[in-house]
């Protein structure tokens, strides 16, 4: 029955890999960090086939059944380290590395040497080895397997809680609690079933964070913006009529428009591939400087952006306008570049009655009159 129920799992997962995979591999996109994205859907179904038929093969006294096992427990234990791998390279392009062959090969070479090694196994028993009765045992040297495999993860770990604590990552953080969200589940999958020779969880959870990536990127190509990774101006309507039910007396809703000064210069002296950095160091920023507030930053367009969140009252809304300039003045300084990033902001506060437009038009107009007062272009 448990067996039964161990493939009805496998299956179902494997299933609904087949069809990312399938939508995937269609996909136009070569970029680096879509390319491995692929490798792990794969390398996931590889294994999920595997154990599938690992299951149907184990115990099993038709001709040939010792040998299928020997194969199919080689060739899985040796994936299994190779995902870890491809796994640590889709985090290390996801926080800004650069993909190289060599790169490729130091990080893969561990599982090619395992997979070696479980192969050999089949013979030696270091690794795991099939008994008479053709029934799946771990061998001594079983631990230098597992430990190798989740070294890759606990590795690809600690780069993402480095980077996340790292001051001024030009990652969005919202990107790596994403992938540390992610992540946990088949890590954890992997600590629970460990001691357990033989049980579901580990691939099955892995199946589950890469269905969950595979849903945020959908849910990411219709409400972020594909530049700054932001929400994009079709957030901002739902996202104001919930809000606007969570308005009180002390709870204040807010509207902030934030225009980048003189972005058509840095465009023309720079070119535009300088000009979408300095969008996205802008929109960065931004983020960073909600700082815990309740709230959500949208690219409206070009060089606009808005924040939209809960203050207590006029008086933090002007210490918060003060607090995002000052945070720009600071990054010119921590940063050596040939462009400065200066921003003027405009805001409004919500009157029961007020639609979203009207909230914007009473941010803009304020927006319009610092920039007059300034003298500075859009």
């Amino acid at each position: 029955m448990a067996t039964a129920i161990h493939i009805e799992i496998d299956a179902l997962f494997l299933l609904i890999l087949c069809v990312i995979a399938w939508q995937i591999t269609h996909s136009v996109s070569q970029q680096m960090n879509r390319i491995l994205f692929r490798y792990v859907v794969f390398g996931n179904m590889t294994i999920l086939t595997l154990d599938i038929l690992w299951m149907l093969v184990e115990g099993q006294t038709f001709p040939g059944a010792r040998t299928l096992n020997n194969i199919i427990n080689a060739v899985y234990l040796g994936n299994v380290v190779i995902m870890g791998g491809i796994w640590y390279l889709y985090v290390l392009e996801s926080l800004g590395y650069k993909i190289t062959t060599k790169l490729v090969t130091i990080v893969l070479f561990p599982g090619a040497v395992f997979m070696v090694l479980n192969l050999i196994s089949m013979k030696t028993g270091w690794i795991f080895y099939i008994s008479e009765d053709n029934h799946y045992t771990r061998g001594p040297l079983f631990f230098l397997q597992s430990t190798v495999a989740l070294l890759s993860l606990f590795i690809s770990l600690i780069h993402l809680i480095i980077f996340y604590f790292k001051p001024n990552t030009k990652i969005p953080k919202t990107n790596i609690r994403k992938l540390l969200t992610f992540y946990i589940v088949p890590f954890v999958g992997s600590i629970l079933t460990l001691p357990f020779s033989g049980m579901p969880g580990t691939w099955t959870c892995a199946a589950v964070s890469i269905i969950l990536m595979y849903m945020d990127d959908q849910d990411n190509a219709i409400s972020r913006d594909s530049l700054t990774g932001l929400n994009n101006r079709k957030t901002l309507e739902p996202t104001f009529a919930s809000y606007i039910k969570q308005v009180t007396e002390v709870k204040n809703l807010f509207l902030f428009m934030i225009d980048l000064n003189d972005f058509k210069k840095i465009n023309d002296t720079y070119g535009h591939p300088i000009g979408d950095k300095a969008l996205v160091e802008t929109a960065n920023i931004i983020t960073n400087s909600l700082n815990g507030m309740q709230g959500i930053v949208v690219r409206y367009g070009g060089d606009e952006f808005i924040v939209m969140g809960f203050l207590y009252g006029k008086t933090n809304a002007v210490s918060y306008e003060k607090q995002v300039k000052a945070d720009f003045e600071q990054w010119n300084k921590d940063h050596n570049n040939p462009y400065t990033l200066s921003i003027c902001i405009g805001w409004s506060r919500y009157h029961e009655g007020e639609s979203l437009k009207d909230l914007m038009a009473k941010a803009d107009e304020k927006l319009y009159q610092e920039k007059k007062i300034r003298n500075v272009g859009r």
